[in-house]
């Protein structure tokens, strides 16, 4: 069975020390549940686009910023195949986490199937090992060359075991050596960093490591990505080894979980002073509660449409209808466009903010 190398040093065991505290801190966080799952789709947005745009760094950052703000119900862009099959990948992440079902062998190459399927390549073969050598490069160089293709069968098989029965490395550890692990297998001929980050996602959700599905580690990865690469490369080698220390890679695992931990709980605070404070300042408007959402909502991206606000508040067309006419009359909405692409611009706030002070920052 696999055994990993590395060493608990102050800088690591202060990051887990810090990550328990923010974890605990989140978990008792008091949200609604529907606004919970509209930031819990802004996370898995930002998670697809980001882990993506690791390798592909020609994605604009502000289509995944609109991507990120549009309605919880809407789908990621079709056109975006390799984001829009790591949507479907981190959905099933999301569903295994909440049952029986191992992260093992069988869930790393089905989350690999669902990273490729459908991609115009005929190299690439979903959820297969690869049956030729590979390497990684970076910058146009090769920087590591993972074992020999004969090999992987038994190496996964041997982390399969690991990922299975180990049982006294710590979670938050485990999710990190695996993550690395794989990617120094490289056993796919291409999506192996994305299979690593879901697989870490995977098994720090398992153990409650998962921070609601809130957090984004892979938004932190994007932004750093020189850092990311380094800390990999650092561990790693320029050679596959069985015995490679982890160490460097696992301090900044660790601490790129304590940073996006520590700004989700300061994202998650200033959501709930926004929350309270509209619903506050718009109780003397004689508003029912899934208007003061529909407006919450409207707030958050800038305007809302009929079709937005029946999913949201789950009423018929008719009543959103006459709901947004009411907010439109007691000037709070200001319609735009007509037909189906009318749309109803949030204005409330700039009139009271001359009297009440500016808006609230948003998530």
């Amino acid at each position: 069975m696999y055994k990993p190398k590395f060493t608990e040093t102050p800088s690591l065991s202060y990051h887990l020390s810090d990550i328990e505290r923010v974890r605990f801190r989140i978990e008792r966080m008091l949200i609604m549940p529907k606004h919970e799952q509209w930031l819990r789709r802004e996370a898995f947005v930002r998670t697809a686009y980001s882990s993506t745009m690791v390798e592909n760094n020609t994605i604009p950052e502000q289509e995944m910023e609109d991507a990120a703000r549009l309605s919880p119900m809407a789908a990621i862009p079709k056109e975006r195949i390799e984001v829009a099959n790591y949507g479907r990948s981190l959905e099933f992440v999301d569903f295994i986490s909440d049952s029986e079902i191992a992260a093992d062998e069988s869930a790393i190459r089905q989350i690999h199937w669902l990273l490729m399927k459908g991609i115009n390549d005929t190299k690439l073969k979903p959820g297969q090992y690869r049956i030729e050598p590979n390497w990684i490069e970076y910058q146009g160089m090769k920087v590591y060359e993972p074992p020999f293709h004969v090999d992987i069968p038994i190496l996964m098989r041997e982390l399969s075991v690991w990922l299975r029965e180990d049982t006294g490395t710590n979670p938050v550890l485990k999710a990190g050596v695996a993550h690395a692990y794989l990617v120094a297998i490289h056993p796919f001929a291409d999506g192996n960093g994305r299979a690593a980050r879901l697989l870490a996602t995977l098994l720090l959700q398992k153990s409650g490591y998962g921070f609601r599905k809130l957090l984004s580690l892979d938004v932190y990865y994007q932004r750093n990505r020189d850092k990311y690469i380094q800390a990999l490369s650092q561990s790693l080698g320029q050679k596959f080894s069985q015995d490679i220390d982890l160490t460097a890679w696992l301090e900044f695992f660790t601490f790129s979980i304590s940073i996006q931990g520590a700004l989700l709980e300061d994202r998650l605070t200033d959501w709930r002073i926004m929350v309270e404070k509209y619903h506050k300042d718009l109780a003397p408007l004689g508003l029912n509660d899934r208007q003061v959402d529909g407006l919450i909502y409207a707030a958050r991206i800038g305007y809302i449409g009929r079709k937005d606000y029946c999913e949201i508040t789950h009423v018929s067309p008719l009543t959103a209808t006459r709901d947004l006419s009411q907010m439109v009359q007691k000037g709070i909405l200001s319609p735009e466009g007509g037909g189906r692409s009318r749309r109803y611009k949030y204005t409330w706030p700039e009139k009271a903010s001359e009297k009440k002070g500016a808006q609230p920052s948003l998530l």
